[in-house]
């Protein structure tokens, strides 16, 4: 019973924070091409941005570990 409830817990949460949006293919399919290549680029837009942050992020970290190496 531990072990279910413990596998439970961790299905709800979401590692990032809040869940997207979850697809629905039938509004997509209704949507016309060029409403469709709007959402598109928007979405790609967000994770583009979303991947800089976090290649920033990462780059940020690793100078502050090489200047504590080169103290040492």
């Amino acid at each position: 019973m531990l072990f279910n409830f413990l596998f439970k817990n961790r299905k709800n949460k979401h590692p990032l924070g809040q869940s997207e949006k979850k697809f629905d293919m039938n509004y997509w399919m209704n949507l016309t091409k060029e409403e469709r290549l709007e959402m598109d680029i928007k979405d790609k837009n967000k994770i583009k941005i979303k991947k800089q942050i976090l290649l920033k992020s990462i780059r940020d970290e690793y100078i502050k570990l090489k200047r504590k190496n080169n103290k040492n």
